[in-house]
């Protein structure tokens, strides 16, 4: 491939992802269920987005970190950093936090290790 087709080819790449990305933030996002396993599957655009439900018995540190990951996969925006949202080859997309933040997932998993709680970060 030549240097102008794969530069076509990368531009275009970009534009499908900036319409995709505002597609999904301009949808409503609604639940579509809850599985047996503790999570909730929502919907926002053409994105399924799968999260942990919050435990109401887990330690506030947990509730918040939690929280504030739930928030950033549902609106694309973090309220405790400034983060980063790629779409995925699939059309998805993942919110990658600062890495202080406590929404990151590997600071979740840090945080339920510290807590004694067992937090499992789903491989993307």
């Amino acid at each position: 491939m030549n240097g102008r087709k794969a530069k076509a080819k990368r531009r275009a790449l970009r534009e499908r992802n900036a319409q995709l990305l505002a597609t999904i933030r301009a949808a409503v996002p609604s639940l579509l269920r809850t599985t047996e396993s503790g999570h909730e599957v929502w919907q926002r655009g053409p994105a399924t987005i799968v999260l942990p439900i919050v435990p109401a018995d887990a330690p506030s540190d947990l509730q918040t970190a939690l929280t504030v990951n739930r928030m950033a996969a549902l609106t694309t925006d973090c309220p405790r950093c400034t983060n980063d949202v790629r779409v995925t080859e699939a059309g998805g997309y993942l919110v990658r936090h600062e890495a202080a933040c406590p929404g990151d997932p590997d600071r979740l998993v840090e945080l339920g290790e510290r807590l004694g709680v067992d937090v499992q970060r789903r491989e993307d």
